[in-house]
This record gives structure tokens, C-alpha cells and sequence, in this order.
């Protein structure tokens, strides 16, 4: 095997001699995302002067800045900055020992604390030096009190939190963590008294997470960004300020501010869904999908049974007026078409717009087309249907059999007309639905993005298809799938469905338990849960079908099955199933699923319409 290549192409012995810190003065801001394009720009000038020593030298800077920051991931800090066509950016690993020693001179020589902290972080993580760590540290927190400013402070809340992150590994009672923690404590005094509460808001955050604040100094400055959001007009803001009020709370063990805070927070979204529904622009749509989401956010509030029975009416109002907005997207089989049309589709400044428009933008299958599709090949190629069909897996074992399609015309035999139909989308309809829009544009969005957790909070927060206390493994299988790692996607989302649907349908007031004759009551596990007619009334014939074939059907996907049992591999995990799975998920978190259903309502309630 033939030795990696280097990616510094410059001579280590001219590095003292060339400018570093130069071409950073025309950065946009201090800090390395900011960088690679000086840096460029530096290398492209010294080239065309025919000065290559410094060329190679920026270059090389160009590359590890452009090291995408993933700190939510500490095993993996830094990612490539663009994933496209099999192709990707740099990324530490890629660094030969050359380029380490490479790194080590560069990091004796500017002064600049953003790169200082990239230098030294980069060498930690292939070192593990610990006096690395230390530097990286310092230079973290430098870097985010240089960044400070009202204009700058998401670059310094990111450097503020990977500062207090390698501060804390060398041991909170040490003086650099003190340092860190005591500087984050005076950045969000300071932001406190900002006309906007993002910056403060987000840096309580970080005191929360390493619990370095008094609780009850910023439950206080919580409360009152809150009431300044709320004068304003503004319930989105004043509504995080009030969880954030309320997380405080909790730390300061004080369950009824807390309880108050929650409620408050809570609020909001209904008021949200009201400002929604009229007004210039209004959309039921919207303020339905707002509504369902403030009545589960104050169901967990421990908001009084009546008023969730009033807001669940307006809900059902609210749906029925939606029925007329929804739309659809559609493609084309010409694959090439249909990833422009994808990416088109969801390009778009807003993450919050591109992610919505990936989980609704595609319809799920519909069974009775699919149904109507499997019947006319029988019909007009019947040799292929005479005989039937096994399941094997990788190893030849035939895992179920697929009954012949002998005469569609009448209804026989319905299970090998639904294997049919199950194999049919399995293997035609969602690998091009994969292909041609889920992953070009899940690419798309994260090339645009780059979605951390805090980007993704809004998807699980509050969401009627999460139990509480599992919001957590929902945030983190849905990052890893924004940022391609189905392997993590599938092992931590696959399992949750069925729980979920329990959760939701517990939720309707329908029992999911079995008595046994020995007094037992174990919970109905995924086939018979697809088998109750609540869950079509609740979820839609759509989705059932779909969930059924990915994962529980054996001429589909059975997917769940698979995971469960640990027999599938790795490469499995990136098929149309991996991919689909976790495209479902963000679709029934994302999308107004449920109708309004009361527990004694003997009207049979519609299914949900379908996008």
C-alpha cells in the first residue's frame, strides 16, 4: 500500500518567515469559518507572484480551516466541510506525520487566537498531548471574548463552548476550567441587557450544561428576557427564554417556578397558531401544525384536562380549513430531473423552511395505487405471477415465501395481492424516492446547514410522537442522519417507532396491552399494533403502509426485524430501508400526523390526508 500523500506541499523551514496573520485582517470575522476563504485568496495571490513557498503554506491553512466544526460530536469535532458525489473536504485524519510537524510550527508562530485554537485542537485530537488540550483551552476562550460583540456571538458561543469542553477534561476544579467558567458567567451578565435575548439565552445554555452559574441569579435574567420578549410581541422569543427560565429552575430544585416557567413556555404556541390562522398570509396548515404542538407542550406542563379538550377542538377546525392548502411535489422517473427538481426544492436560506419542505415534499405510497399498479401487471404479464416467490437472506435461507398472483379479479387471496404490493414500493417506488429526493436533498441541506443539535431541538421539543424523557435518542438519530451516519440513524431511531405509536395511541385514550390468563399485560408489539384500527384512524392508511413495509414485512424491508436481532450489516444501514426509515421518522415528527379524536366519539375519525 503506498504511503498517504501529505497535504502540506511547503517547506516546514520557510514557515517562520511568511505572514500568517496577514490575510486574516480581510476575514469577515475572527474566527477559522471565516478563514479558508482569506486563506484562499492569500495562496491564489502569492501563486500568481510566483511566491510558492508561501502558497504552499496557505494553502495548507486553507485546509484546516475549512474543518467544519461538529462539536456536539466530541469523538468527531471536526467534519468536512462539503460532502458531494462521493467526493469531501479535508478532515483531521486525513493529516499525515509530516502534516503534524507541519502544524506544530505553524502553531509557534501566529498570534491570532482563533487559529491558535484550531492548530492546537487539531493536534490534541491526533496527539492526545494533554498540554495540547490546555492550550486549546485558553486559546478557545480568547478567541470567543474577542467575539463577544452583539454581531459576532455565534462564532463566540461556539468558541465559549468548546473552550469550557477541553477546560472540563483536564478537571473542573483546575484554574483553567474556573477561568473559562468565570468568563462564560460575565459574557452572559453582559448579553443580558441585549436588545435581542438569543446571545444570553444561548450562552445560559452552556452554563446549564457545565453548571457553572448560580440558578437562581439566571433564572431571574431568564425571567425577565421573557417578560421583554412577551411586551414585545414576540412569543417564539419569549418563549425560549421561559424554558430556559424553567431548565433553571429545575437546577435550583424549585418544581413549582419550574412548573410556572413550563406552562408559560407553553403558551406561546398556542398563541403562535392564533397569530397564524388570521391575518395576511394566514394558513390553517401552519397554525394547525403550531396548535397540535402547544396542546402536547401543555399537556406535559400539567395543563388542566379541560382547556386540552378546548384546544383539541380548535385543532380539529383547524384541519378540516387545511385540507384545501396541501399540495404536492412532484418528479419525474428521470432521476437526473428529479435531483434538480430535489435540491431546488429545498435550497434555502431557513433550515428550519429546507427541513420542512424534505419531510413533506414527497408523497408517502398510496396503497390502492400500488394495489391498482401490482393487479395490471398480473394481469398483462401472467407468466411472471404463476409461480411464486421466496425471501432468502444473505446467506440463502429462505426467510418467506411470496404466494402466486394467479387471478387478481377476485379476492382470493389478499395476502399475496398485499406481499405483492409490499415488494412492489420495496423495490420500485422508494429506492427512487431515495434516490431522486430524499438523499439529494437531505445532501443539500446539510451542504447548506450543517445542522447541529441546537438546530434540531424544534423538531423534538414537545412533539406528540415523542415520549418524554426520549427526546434525547430522537435528536441524536435524526443529527447522525442530516449528517449521513445511517449506521447511527438506524440502531437509535428504528426502535423508538414502536413505542411511539404506542405512546401516541396511550395518548387517544386506546389501550395497547394484552391480559393474559395468568393476570399478565404485556403491550402489543408492532404487528398487532399495525393490525388495530386506531392506528390507521390515527396515523393514515399512508403511513401504516409504509411503516409496516420498512420495517416489519418480509417482502419489504423488515427492517426493524433486523436491527433488533443485530443481523444487519453496516452497508445495510445506508440502503433505501436505512435512508427511508429515517425519512419517515422526520416526516411524522415534522408534519401535522394526527387528527383530533375523542375516546368515546363513536364517529369513526378520517384518516389523515396524505400529502
Amino acid at each position: 500500500m503506498s504511503a498517504p500523500e501529505n497535504v502540506f506541499k511547503g517547506d516546514r523551514a520557510k514557515i517562520a518567515a511568511v505572514d500568517m496573520d496577514g490575510p486574516l485582517a480581510k476575514a469577515e470575522a475572527p474566527c477559522c469559518k471565516c478563514y479558508m476563504s482569506a486563506y484562499g485568496a492569500a495562496a491564489q495571490k502569492a501563486e500568481e507572484a510566483g511566491d510558492f513557498a508561501s502558497a504552499g503554506i496557505y494553502r495548507f491553512l486553507q485546509a484546516i480551516t475549512s474543518f467544519r466544526a461538529s462539536f456536539d460530536t466530541p469523538a468527531q469535532p471536526f467534519v468536512p466541510f462539503m460532502q458531494m458525489e462521493g467526493r469531501r473536504g479535508w478532515i483531521p485524519s486525513d493529516l499525515t506525520s509530516d502534516d503534524v510537524e507541519a502544524l506544530r510550527e505553524l502553531s509557534k508562530v501566529t498570534k491570532d487566537p482563533a487559529l491558535r485554537a484550531r492548530l492546537f485542537d487539531v493536534l490534541w485530537e491526533l496527539t492526545k498531548n494533554h498540554k495540547l488540550l490546555g492550550e486549546a483551552a485558553t486559546s478557545y476562550i480568547e478567541a470567543a471574548e474577542r467575539l463577544k460583540s452583539p454581531k459576532q456571538w455565534t462564532y463566540s458561543a461556539e468558541h465559549y463552548y468548546r473552550g469550557l469542553y477541553l477546560a472540563a477534561r483536564l478537571g473542573r476544579d483546575k484554574k483553567l476550567f474556573k477561568n473559562a467558567a468565570e468568563s462564560l458567567v460575565r459574557a452572559a451578565r453582559e448579553a443580558a441587557s441585549d436588545s435581542d435575548q438569543s446571545r444570553c439565552c444561548r450562552l445560559m445554555v452552556f452554563l446549564m450544561r457545565f453548571r457553572c452559574a448560580d440558578p437562581v441569579e439566571f433564572a431571574a435574567i431568564a425571567a425577565g428576557l421573557a417578560q421583554k420578549a412577551t411586551d414585545r410581541g414576540n412569543p417564539y422569543a419569549a418563549r425560549h427564554c421561559w424554558e430556559v427560565e424553567a431548565d433553571w429552575h429545575r437546577l435550583a430544585k424549585n418544581p413549582g417556578a419550574e412548573s410556572t416557567a413550563r406552562l408559560a413556555a407553553a403558551e406561546t404556541h398556542i398563541i403562535e397558531a392564533e397569530n397564524r390562522a388570521k391575518g395576511p398570509g394566514a394558513s390553517a396548515l401552519a397554525a394547525a401544525s403550531l396548535l397540535q404542538t402547544g396542546i402536547e407542550a401543555l399537556r406535559q406542563a400539567g395543563e388542566k384536562p379541560e382547556r386540552i379538550a378546548a384546544l383539541r377542538r380548535r385543532l380539529t377546525e383547524l384541519q378540516a380549513a387545511s385540507l384545501s392548502e396541501m399540495q404536492t411535489f412532484t418528479t419525474q422517473v428521470d432521476l437526473t430531473k428529479a435531483i434538480e427538481a430535489a435540491v431546488a426544492h429545498v435550497k434555502s436560506p431557513s433550515f428550519h423552511d429546507a427541513v420542512f419542505k424534505l419531510a413533506i415534499g414527497y408523497p408517502l405510497s398510496d396503497p390502492s395505487e400500488v394495489r391498482e399498479v401490482v393487479m395490471k401487471q398480473a394481469h398483462e404479464h401472467p407468466i411472471l405471477h404463476v409461480f411464486g416467490a421466496s425471501i432468502t437472506d444473505e446467506k440463502g435461507r429462505t426467510m418467506a415465501r411470496k404466494a402466486p398472483l394467479i387471478d387478481t379479479r377476485d379476492s382470493d387471496n389478499p395476502e399475496a395481492l398485499e406481499a405483492e404490493m409490499f415488494s412492489h414500493a420495496a423495490q420500485i417506488d422508494w429506492p427512487i424516492r431515495v434516490s431522486g429526493y430524499i438523499e439529494p436533498a437531505r445532501m443539500q441541506i446539510f451542504n447548506d446547514h450543517h445542522p447541529t443539535f441546537q438546530d434540531l431541538l424544534f423538531v423534538v421539543r414537545y412533539n406528540p410522537f415523542i415520549p418524554p424523557g426520549h427526546e434525547g435518542i430522537f435528536l441524536r438519530g435524526l443529527h447522525a442522519g442530516f449528517h449521513g451516519d445511517f449506521v447511527v440513524a438506524a440502531h437509535l431511531l428504528t426502535p423508538q417507532i414502536e413505542n411511539s405509536l404506542r405512546y401516541v395511541l396511550e395518548s387517544h385514550g386506546v389501550d395497547v396491552s394484552n391480559l393474559m390468563s395468568d393476570g399478565t399485560q404485556p403491550v402489543k408489539v408492532l404487528g398487532p399494533i399495525f393490525g388495530m384500527s386506531e392506528t390507521k384512524q390515527i396515523f393514515g392508511e399512508k403511513l401504516c403502509f409504509e411503516l409496516r413495509g420498512c420495517l416489519i414485512e418480509k417482502t419489504g424491508y423488515d427492517f426493524r426485524n433486523r436491527v433488533a436481532h443485530g443481523l444487519i450489516h453496516e452497508a445495510e444501514c445506508y440502503s433505501t430501508a436505512g435512508a427511508t426509515v429515517w425519512w419517515l421518522v422526520l416526516r411524522i415528527c415534522l408534519t401535522p400526523l394526527f387528527q383530533n379524536w375523542a375516546k368515546n366519539d363513536t364517529q369513526a375519525m378520517p384518516t389523515q390526508n396524505q400529502i
